[in-house]
């Protein structure tokens, strides 16, 4: 990976970063507040198509919570549920497939599919799981060097080679308005981790869009083919925190699916209106 695509990469993640990680992670309702274990949160869950989990990438106890949750809507659901990830990539699904189907060992596996720094100890536990339980899993996110492609060339996908074109989505968007207005405003915080010139925001922000737009097209094709399933989508928080962003371009493809939302909360944050229509309560440290 060169230091450019690094860059974006990094800036990007940043959108879903937190500090640490703690104890036991507990969900709620998010109109009525109401606790809810696992079990129960499943059962909620069960009236819905698809469901985003949002977390901060780096929060040992968000995985934990997804971990958990995947494992009680198993339980529930049984082979009529599938697992979505935004950390893999469409051009690597055949690997993870592979993977999942015991053709291809873990160790040529992660060599080969371009897993996240901490794949072993966040999203391991996810993914092996689905393999126990036969269970579909998605790498439903664009390449990143796509991605990187757009963010330098100021938004365009001129000049990605040929081989490469069946990855990106068909149709792909930066929307005005609240989600390009909190991403501008990420960005440009003083509190912002690293800070991105204005001249390259446009381009950024197409290269987020293209993200969530190559999500929302998975889903929706997975989803599709199999009207039956259930879908558990993982992500960042800001692809759908507020039903925006991935979320979002789902929605807009296919309106018939019921879509719910669950937002990491800071357990210091209690008051704070939650983004979601669930909630996943965490100690940042």
């Amino acid at each position: 990976m060169n230091k450019y695509i690094k860059t974006i990469a990094l800036s990007m993640a940043l959108l879903c970063m937190g500090a640490g990680a703690a104890s036991a992670a507990q969900f709620s309702d998010a109109d009525s507040g109401k606790e809810l274990n696992a079990a129960q949160l499943a059962k909620r869950l069960q009236k819905y198509d698809v469901v985003f989990f949002g977390e901060f990438h780096d929060q040992g106890e968000i995985h934990a919570a997804e971990a958990e949750l995947l494992q009680a809507m198993h339980k529930l659901q049984g082979d009529k549920l599938a697992l979505s990830m935004e950390m893999f990539e469409a051009d690597n699904q055949e690997k993870l497939d592979k993977f999942l189907a015991g053709d291809l060992s873990e160790e040529d596996f992660l060599a080969t599919s371009r897993p996240w720094p901490r794949y072993k100890i966040d999203y391991a536990p996810l993914v092996n799981f689905a393999k126990e339980q036969k269970m579909p899993v998605l790498a439903a996110n664009v390449p990143r060097f796509l991605a990187a492609h757009v963010a330098k060339n100021n938004g365009s996908v001129a000049g990605i080679e040929e081989q490469y074109l069946q990855f990106l989505p068909k149709h792909t968007y930066a929307p005005e308005g609240a989600y390009k207005d909190k991403f501008y405003a990420q960005m440009t915080s003083p509190e912002a981790p690293m800070k991105m010139p204005s001249q390259r925001l446009a381009a950024v922000y197409a290269a987020q869009c293209l993200k969530d737009d190559k999500m929302a097209e998975s889903i929706a094709a997975f989803s599709d083919a199999h009207k039956e399933m259930q879908v558990l989508h993982i992500n960042g928080c800001f692809h759908s925190d507020a039903h925006l962003g991935t979320t979002q371009k789902l929605e807009a493809l296919r309106p018939r699916l019921k879509v719910a939302v669950i937002t990491p909360l800071d357990r210091k944050q209690k008051g704070v209106k939650p983004a979601g229509n669930f909630v996943v309560w965490f100690d940042r440290k």
